[in-house]
């Protein structure tokens, strides 16, 4: 069972705000060169649901502009049914060590990021159904852009 809703911009008080936003679906591995300038990009919920996390990161870059900022914010749950386990970017042991997904960001933003703080835990539920919800906590990172 579904509820569809609708929400109009006039209905808010928003309606001059029409001219300033825009709204696209896309492929985050495989943006449109159109896409970019940006200073702000958030990633909420999105990196271990991703085919290419790897790809994302490597390029999230070239869409931001110098001293801008990439918020992730994600629990890390890693399923095989949407990412294959060989592209997991962390929550695996590697030389027989926890490699954390937070060190698997460090790792690929590094060139052209720098971490702004320490990672926040942030709570979140989502209703899966009239009765039921789930809850989980997204860990939350702040990255600069700086080359």
């Amino acid at each position: 069972m579904v509820s569809y809703k609708e929400r109009r911009l006039d209905d808010l008080g928003l309606d001059e705000a029409r001219r300033k936003v825009d709204f696209f679906q896309g492929d985050a591995c495989n943006l449109k060169p159109l896409f970019g300038g940006y200073d702000l990009i958030l990633a909420a919920n999105l990196i271990d649901r991703l085919y290419s996390p790897k790809k994302f990161l490597s390029g999230v870059h070239e869409r931001l502009n110098p001293g801008g900022i990439l918020l992730i914010a994600s629990p890390y749950t890693w399923l095989e049914d949407h990412t294959k386990r060989e592209e997991w970017i962390g929550g695996f042991k590697q030389n027989a060590e926890n490699f954390t997904t937070l060190d698997g960001l460090k790792e690929l933003l590094a060139p052209h990021f720098r971490l702004i703080e320490a990672p926040v835990d942030v709570p979140f539920v989502i209703r899966e159904t009239r009765r039921k919800f789930q809850h989980s906590v997204s860990e939350v990172t702040l990255w600069e852009r700086i080359v």
